[in-house]
């Protein structure tokens, strides 16, 4: 019996045994077929934590190294040799049909729940608007925020490519006034004199050094400036340094943390060094009542003089009107004869003095760490290099400003001011009757006559009630709606002007056909935002922002030669192209690919070939861009005609037709508008153009022909538009387009129609969030909350 038990002891160790080995083996098979990933998956990369970081940056070495390879351009390339860098139609576009099921009104339960309520977004989401307008089949409802987001699109396109122009402009015209201050250097200069000269070098050396790192400051300011580049690049602390002299109450200290660049300016790295350099120069005070300080700018200004520095710093102006800081044009207009000798400082202060008795303080907007705000006090009256542009908006929250308690909400503020009744109510259920009165003191906020003020005016009209509208429209849900629209629009302006705008800080059913669908029905919105659309087109002509720009070239070179390094960094860890769907993360995977359809038509790989990317074709990919780079970078196109081709047929500019086509669209919608008010039915035309509306607005948001099939993952935007006394940012933001649901009158039945808005979010953080890290907010466990005063507009189906 005990022999029994012990062979059966010794037996079940035998199989336990076994098994162990057998689940051991399993394992190091199952790691072995994935490649030495674990058995979860492929460990991640971090592709774009390594791209932002700049691991994927072409050396000064490797340039060189790639001049020497010998490159054939794909002869194919010479028939675009000749072509006009501007087009002059619109290319089409074909979105492919979903397979989804498409909802219908029974199973839409929030209305069947409430029957009085007529409007719901949804939680379904979209990459882009055109997605929830192609190939449907049944009624769409074209909203508003559709046609603003392409606005916004083309705007932010244009304007990108506006300020690579001032890129070079601020590229040349910086070392200009570095070497005109340094000659004007003379022995017998008073200690005055010096102390000027010196801190106008300042200022102007670290602009250069932020915007050039290969800079090298003159030995007498290099530790300043140096210094100096590297709090600004740290993006973090408030401290005043030594050299700008004792704090005042009207500035404590500079807040490091506004150099970190937004908006369109994190594209990039040159357009992040470029946002620091203009923050930098709109952010350094030289105060009026300081003979050292007045002195420096006099310097400063003598500099700038026979340059095109007024042309560069006067850019924006049709788009904003006013400056909110007094600059170096308010200097020269004091004088403006230069024939005549220059004033003394004494003179030049009581001219200024004059200026501020007859036509009032200059800011109307505080951006400093300070413990008051008194523009009108000629201790704190101050001059800038550059200034940034004063909005509407802006005056309102400096106008509501309160350091003692937490701000309303931004988005309140703005909707009341606009005219929203029923912002105007959540306010005062919020305890805000002071803000409420502060902004009827304001008198009419949007008497302004620039881009930005007609634009305001123009989302102003969504928060009006309109005659004849159907009963949704009247409801408090349809309000929500046209709030958050607003702000959506809002926030999406802001993030493409987060630059030049001065950014406050406070002071311490299922039917029969019955048609392709409905558009939002507010003609004068659809009208005015149209003819805003041609103003622009007419303003960036002027401004030559549809002209070839070289600066605008290289930034796309760049852009690709670091995906073909991307590319040639996974060879090297030996994941091949054919291997990146089953060696990579899925976060990995997306950021690759939408790497690769950012390139577009300008995609170097098809300057040489269409056939496998390789390692060898993306070696020789690179070495095709950094020679095409070189000819850029002298101002001129290559001459050999296949390589000329090549760059053309990708560089071609479309935003002027995108602009015109976008002027055509508003009008035709706010003809529907109109027709559907009155009670017109629509002709086929009308239905064809609803019909065809989502891939319109994908040809708008330039997806040509099929790309629109699988678009970007990059509708969301996130900007900073105030800082509170404690340091922390209130930021405004968009996510990704939601289905919005309405029930539409229409004969006396009502119609499930479906459009797409943008979900409109505030937050404060104690840093400066981007785009990239407010997607990866929303992606996470834990996603930010809509304000709660929209959340009546939602439901969770």
């Amino acid at each position: 019996m005990m022999s029994d038990n012990v062979n059966r002891k010794s037996s079940d160790k035998t199989r336990w045994l076994l098994v162990g080995v057998a689940g051991v083996l399993g394992v190091a098979w199952l790691v072995f077929w994935f490649g030495g990933f674990s058995v979860f998956g492929p460990p991640p990369r971090h592709l774009q934590e390594r791209w932002e970081a700049g691991q994927f940056d072409l050396s000064d070495d490797e340039r060189q190294r790639l001049r020497g390879i010998s490159v054939e351009f794909d002869p194919s390339n010479e028939r675009d040799a000749d072509r006009a860098i501007e087009q002059t139609a619109l290319v089409g576009s074909y979105v492919m049909k979903r397979e989804e099921p498409v909802k219908r009104r029974e199973e839409l339960a929030v209305f069947q729940e409430d029957p009085t309520r007529k409007v719901a977004v949804t939680t379904e989401e979209f990459r882009h608007f055109y997605q929830a307008y192609a190939n449907q089949d049944h009624p769409v409802f074209i909203t508003s925020d559709s046609i603003l987001n392409a606005f916004h699109r083309i705007l932010e396109d244009s304007i990108l490519k506006l300020e690579f122009r001032q890129i070079e402009r601020l590229q040349r015209l910086l070392p200009i006034l570095d070497e005109r201050l340094a000659v004007t250097r003379r022995s017998a200069d008073s200690e005055v004199d010096r102390s000027a000269r010196r801190r106008a070098q300042t200022v102007i050396g670290v602009a250069r050094q932020l915007i050039d790192p290969s800079y090298e400051p003159d030995s007498e300011i290099r530790r300043i400036v140096q210094e100096e580049t590297e709090r600004v690049e740290s993006g973090s602390g408030q401290s005043m340094p030594d050299w700008l002299g004792e704090p005042k109450p009207s500035f404590l200290a500079i807040d490091y943390s506004r150099f970190t660049p937004m908006g369109l300016h994190t594209r990039s790295d040159v357009l992040r060094r470029h946002y620091r350099s203009v923050r930098w120069l709109q952010t350094i005070p030289f105060y009026v009542g300081d003979d050292e300080h007045l002195l420096s700018f006099r310097l400063i200004a003598e500099a700038a003089d026979g340059t095109n520095w007024a042309s560069f710093a006067e850019t924006y102006r049709e788009f904003f009107g006013g400056t909110d800081d007094w600059n170096l044009q308010t200097l020269n207009s004091l004088q403006p004869d230069r024939s005549d000798s220059p004033d003394s400082i004494d003179t030049l202060r009581s001219k200024l003095l004059q200026r501020l008795d007859a036509k009032g303080p200059p800011s109307k907007i505080n951006d400093r760490v300070a413990e008051e705000f008194a523009p009108r006090n000629s201790e704190s009256l101050s001059l800038h290099v550059l200034s940034a542009y004063r909005t509407p908006e802006a005056i309102l929250f400096q106008a509501t400003a309160d350091w003692t308690k937490t701000p309303p909400s931004v988005g309140l503020l703005l909707c009341t001011a606009l005219g929203s009744k029923l912002a105007r109510q959540r306010l005062a259920e919020s305890n805000e009757s002071e803000s409420i009165a502060k902004i009827d003191s304001l008198g009419r906020l949007l008497d302004d006559d620039s881009v930005y003020g007609e634009y305001l005016q123009c989302l102003a009209t969504l928060l009006n009630p309109i005659d004849s509208s159907p009963g949704f429209m009247s409801t408090e849900r349809w309000q929500l709606k046209s709030c958050q629209t607003v702000l959506g629009g809002w926030t999406q302006l802001r993030h493409t002007f987060a630059l030049q705008a001065k950014q406050n800080r406070i002071v311490l059913n299922q039917s029969s056909h019955v048609g392709a669908g409905f558009v939002e029905p507010n003609p004068e919105f659809f009208r005015r935002l149209g003819r805003l659309a041609s103003r622009i087109e007419n303003s960036l002509d002027e401004l030559g922002a549809f002209e070839i720009s070289y600066e605008h070239m290289r930034f796309r070179l760049n852009e690709s030669a670091r995906f073909f390094m991307l590319i040639r960094a996974l060879e090297q860890e030996g994941i091949g192209i054919n291997k990146l769907g089953t060696h990579l993360t899925r976060e990995d995977r997306q950021f690759v690919y939408d790497a690769y359809e950012k390139m577009g038509e300008s995609n170097p790989k098809n300057w040489l070939s269409f056939g496998q990317l390789d390692e060898e074709l993306s070696e020789l990919s690179l070495a095709a861009i950094v020679q095409v780079s070189d000819h850029l970078e002298r101002g001129e196109l290559p001459n050999d005609r296949a390589a000329r081709g090549a760059i053309l047929r990708g560089e071609r500019s479309s935003n002027r037709v995108r602009w015109l086509r976008l002027a055509e669209i508003c009008e035709r919608l706010g003809d529907l508008a109109s027709k559907q008010l009155d009670n017109q039915s629509l002709t086929a035309a009308d239905e064809q153009f609803i019909t065809n509306y989502g891939e319109e607005l994908a040809a708008l948001l330039n997806y040509e022909l099929h790309s629109a099939s699988d678009p970007l993952d990059d509708a969301m935007r996130c900007v900073s538009v105030l800082t509170q006394a404690n340091g922390n940012h209130v930021h405004i933001a968009v996510a990704r387009p939601q289905a919005i649901y309405v029930l539409y009158p229409d004969h006396g039945q009502e119609l499930l129609c479906r459009g797409a808005v943008f979900p409109y979010f505030e937050f404060t953080d104690d840093a400066i969030v981007d785009d990239q890290s407010w997607k990866t907010r929303l992606d996470s466990a834990t996603s930010p909350d809509r304000p709660r005063w929209l959340e009546p507009l939602f439901t969770d189906e």
